[in-house]
């Protein structure tokens, strides 16, 4: 038998009361994050404004307290719906005049926030109607997520982590986001708002993973972390082990950081770069010297400046691992080849000494 559903109407109103209270809930454990800007927020009210049709929303009752009666519902597919709604009308956004695009509700509605509207207008919107349907609660969570999988009604299709997180389960999953909750990455704060809202970090986590499990391996396609998600998803008898090694590693980079580095290491290209150093920093045991950093700092200020710079001629001399590793990180960032040659270069430079 397929999966049942049954289809109906709710008003906004019941949904931002059972959204508040705690009742219809994001299930994040394969939900990706709110990934909608203020501008897509304010054209989803302008549509209600225009009492136009939204697309579906999906629901599913995962569980009714037998005593109370009281049922958790999942938004399968719709968070980014009604989390602009809510948003709007508990006053965190105004509709911006530059975002609307219907000449008469930017008449009408330019720049104000929910509570600014006339009462017919609020009236309107706290009874529009949301088309939902509701999946049956026989199914279980897996068929749910495989819902969630398929069914994308924004104009933000699921980028790969955000699949591989809407499906994926196990401990390679599980060891991503213990790293992923580590303080370190809100102290050092190396992935904008816009890398955390697509879920890149959790790439960049994973990346990492990988590098502690295999070593620097060719990332030119998404298959070899997909394969590591159903490879390790029940058996990863080394996870305690490369937990450990990335927690050293991050140690290592709190001695060798220094904000002369950072908007380097903020391009994930050179950041996974830095963190190949590290592993061979600790795996032998190199200690930390003071002349070690420098040379660290003096690549990151020569490599900035020959970026930045008009003309390749200028510095003909004196920049030729500079140049290679230039060209390395220029493209095919994720070949096998230049990650290598990026880490090759970088720790001759810092490591050897070879400066030039």
């Amino acid at each position: 038998m397929g999966i049942m559903y049954s289809r109906s109407e709710l008003k906004i109103q019941q949904i931002h009361r059972e959204y508040s209270e705690g009742t219809i809930i994001t299930d994040h454990s394969y939900q990706r994050r709110s990934v909608w800007l203020e501008r897509d927020k304010i054209r989803l009210i302008e549509t209600i404004l225009l009492e136009l049709i939204i697309p579906e929303i999906y629901f599913w009752d995962a569980e009714t307290d037998a005593d109370t009666g009281r049922t958790i519902t999942h938004i399968v597919d719709g968070q980014q719906r009604i989390i602009a709604i809510t948003d709007f009308i508990e006053g965190r956004f105004k509709l911006q005049k530059e975002h609307l695009i219907d000449e008469g509700i930017k008449e009408l509605f330019a720049d104000k926030y929910f509570q600014d509207l006339d009462s017919e207008t609020r009236k309107m919107i706290w009874s529009f109607p949301l088309s939902i349907i509701r999946i049956n609660n026989h199914n279980n969570k897996d068929e749910v997520r495989k819902i969630f999988y398929r069914v994308n009604l924004t104009n933000y299709s699921l980028n790969d982590q955000e699949k591989r997180h809407s499906h994926s389960w196990g401990k390679f999953a599980d060891l991503t986001k213990e790293v992923s909750d580590l303080e370190f990455w809100d102290e050092y704060a190396l992935f904008n708002s816009g890398d955390i809202r697509r879920m890149k970090d959790q790439e960049f986590f994973s990346t990492l993973i990988l590098l502690a499990r295999k070593g620097i391996i060719d990332q030119t396609t998404q298959k070899p972390m997909n394969d590591a998600y159903i490879d390790y998803s029940n058996e990863y008898n080394e996870y305690q082990e490369d937990f450990s090694l990335i927690k050293s590693w991050l140690e290592v980079f709190r001695v060798l950081y220094s904000a002369d580095i950072k908007s380097f290491i903020r391009k994930r290209t050179q950041l996974y770069t830095f963190f190949c150093l590290i592993d061979y920093m600790v795996k032998n045991d190199i200690s930390i010297t003071d002349e070690l950093k420098e040379r660290l700092y003096d690549f990151v200020a020569k490599y900035q400046l020959f970026e930045n710079a008009p003309n390749d001629d200028d510095f003909n001399n004196g920049y030729e691992i500079i140049k290679k590793y230039k060209l390395a990180s220029s493209e095919g960032v994720n070949k096998l080849k230049n990650r290598k040659i990026r880490y090759e270069l970088l720790r001759q430079y810092v490591i050897d000494g070879m400066i030039e």
